[in-house]
């Protein structure tokens, strides 16, 4: 590998024959594809069987960084985990921040793509490019916690944890792999936990020496140190920070309230905004490896990490709670025992709405009244989910397919996209949100689609357009090239101006697209331009839909559920407004060079050297 900032190798391993191979990362797949998750989308798309079972042995688990990931860039401390998603059946995706990232890369790693399935539990140790499979009896039925000490404790007291809890071990469709013990980094979304467990792997233990080379170490330096501030620690501007962020997110009602069905959950703004303060006052802040702003919500307290709003919505607000007390419980049982909290409270106040309505009763609850703001029937139901055990074992197979199980009209109370569960923030107070969620290769994802900041040019105010149609396909559509690009970098979204300067705690403006391409350069050594870094991004976007559309996703998917899209909020500012869904994506289609089926044009696939 004549480029830098990559080591240049990709840990192949079959679990099944228990084989190994350290495989050559070829310089046409970075220069195309730059890493993370463009190089997963890469090596999925040759493995992929149509219409492949996401628990079959050869479904590939991946674990990739990118070409920053482990350097002196801020936000560079994070990585994707890559898979067939057994809670959707499609493309599966999720990001971890953390340690783990950087130390694998000091192993002399890019990646790590598992494919088979061991005959009995195990783990893999990589210790700088020494890679086993270790036989794991002393590891089953622990929780992430528990894993992470007993690894330490057996391996190397500085080694960097990967790990699945008693849900993934079970193959709960939503589990997660967790990662830095209690400090609870969660790769979440789209169930690659489960996959993990069905290939009895429970952790991925690393320990390196080396570091990464760069192609102009000062370049680089010089770079980071023009563009960012000191680090402010103070509790008062980062609780002045936090009350501004989440104060805009309640006031435009973007968390959902039971089941997304209501406008409004009285005491749950006061409660959120003085459980983030004693977070702040009482936590430490947690920065992830290379971190250099920290992002608002982030903290750690008694040696665990506290509330985040990814979760407070969904397993508060969505299921009718305002205590948190509770939902820190409830938050805690997920990344203990390792499942996707957000996922986890779509489906229990999916669950709640039907018991509610009647369509399910205690008869068929295991004897729980699952009413919202029914905070013991949450906690009980949380603890059935992760054992899959009576009706938890239904709602451990995600939202669509438990409703499917349960029938009897269940299915109108099914908030999902594509299977995936909606996150914390309501499509129907953004169209541009609304576009994003629909038409994400994972479903339903807040973070799939990035404004970059282009010099000369300003960040499209999305207040001022948050009901406008005219525009927002290309908007979306770029932002998801984007994220794309930041994904396979891979950098933090908290690093880009549209989240950056409200989710920082420092007042960090975000970086530019000129600097993400000069400090790409001064990693690598390529000299490329940031048209060819979007379109690597755009590549990498449009070959993870070939992906869907080879395991037989259909256009019929790319909409949002009928609640989200015909049924008003009657609360907040956007109290009347519906997402004119069918309207922007004939638009988007066209902007993305999709014909009207969401099939990619042949002139598309040249275009992007897919053909």
């Amino acid at each position: 590998m004549k480029y830098k900032g990559y080591t240049g190798i990709i840990a192949h391993i079959n679990l099944t024959s228990r084989t190994i191979q350290s495989l050559p990362l070829s310089e046409k797949v970075a220069e195309e594809y730059t890493g993370g998750v463009g190089i997963a989308a890469k090596i999925t798309s040759e493995m992929v069987k149509p219409l492949m079972d996401p628990f079959d042995e050869d479904n590939p688990l991946i674990f990739m960084t990118g070409p920053l990931t482990g350097t002196v860039i801020p936000w560079s401390g994070r990585h994707c985990v890559a898979t067939i998603s057994p809670l959707t059946g499609i493309w599966g995706e999720s990001y971890a921040g953390g340690t783990w990232a950087r130390e694998l890369k000091k192993a002399g790693l890019d990646g790590i793509v598992v494919t088979g399935k061991s005959d009995s539990l195990c783990f893999i140790k990589v210790i700088d490019q020494t890679i086993t499979i270790e036989d794991a009896p002393f590891l089953k039925g622990k929780d992430t916690y528990a894993t992470e000490k007993l690894l330490r404790d057996s391996c190397d007291e500085q080694v960097k944890v990967a790990a699945i809890g008693e849900a993934g071990e079970r193959c709960v469709r939503f589990a997660a792999v967790m990662h830095d013990g209690p400090a609870s980094r969660a790769a979440g979304r789209c169930g690659v936990g489960a996959v993990m467990g069905s290939k009895n792997l429970k952790a991925i233990a690393v320990k390196g020496t080396g570091s990464p080379q760069l192609f102009d170490r000062e370049g680089l330096t010089q770079s980071i140190k023009e563009v960012m501030p000191k680090l402010v620690n103070n509790p008062e501007h980062r609780l002045q920070k936090a009350n501004a962020v989440f104060s805009m997110f309640m006031d435009d009602r973007r968390h959902g309230v039971n089941n997304w069905r209501d406008g409004d959950l009285a005491p749950f703004k006061e409660a959120f905004l003085k459980d983030i303060e004693k977070h702040v006052r009482e936590g430490k802040p947690y920065l992830c490896a290379g971190c250099r702003t920290g992002c608002v919500e982030s903290h750690v307290r008694d040696g665990e990490r506290q509330n985040v709003w990814e979760s407070v919505a969904p397993l508060g607000s969505q299921c009718g709670i305002s205590d948190m007390d509770a939902v820190q419980k409830a938050y805690s049982l997920c990344n203990r025992h390792g499942i996707d909290s957000i996922t986890a409270g779509g489906v229990i106040s999916f669950a709640m709405e039907c018991f509610e309505e009647g369509i399910i009763t205690e008869k068929d609850t295991d004897g729980i009244k699952l009413t919202f703001g029914n905070i013991p029937a949450q906690t009980a139901m949380l603890g059935k989910i992760c054992r899959k055990e009576g009706f938890g074992a239904v709602l451990a197979e995600g939202t669509r397919k438990a409703a499917q199980m349960i029938g009897s009209g269940a299915e109108k109370y099914a908030i999902e996209v594509k299977g995936l569960e909606v996150p914390a923030h309501d499509p129907r107070a953004h169209n541009f949100l609304a576009l994003a969620y629909a038409t994400d290769n994972r479903g339903a994802i807040h973070t799939g689609a990035a404004d970059p900041k282009i010099e000369g040019f300003d960040l499209l105010d999305m207040a001022s357009v948050r009901f406008a149609t005219e525009g927002t396909a290309e908007t979306v559509a770029r932002g998801q090239d984007y994220g794309g690009l930041l994904n396979s970098l891979v950098l933090c979204a908290f690093s880009h101006a549209g989240y950056a300067q409200f989710n920082s705690a420092i007042g960090f403006p975000g970086i530019t697209s000129k600097q993400v391409t000069h400090w790409f350069n001064c990693t690598t050594g390529m000299e490329t331009d940031f048209d060819s870094l979007l379109q690597s991004g755009e590549r990498s976007f449009t070959l993870r839909r070939l992906i869907n559309l080879k395991l037989g996703l259909t256009p019929d998917l790319d909409t949002l559920p009928q609640r989200l899209s015909a049924h008003k909020r009657k609360a907040g500012p956007a109290a009347d407004h519906l997402p004119p869904i069918k309207e922007m994506m004939a638009d988007y289609y066209r902007v993305r060079g999709w014909d009207t089926k969401g099939n990619v044009e042949e002139t598309k696939l040249e275009e992007l050297g897919l053909a």
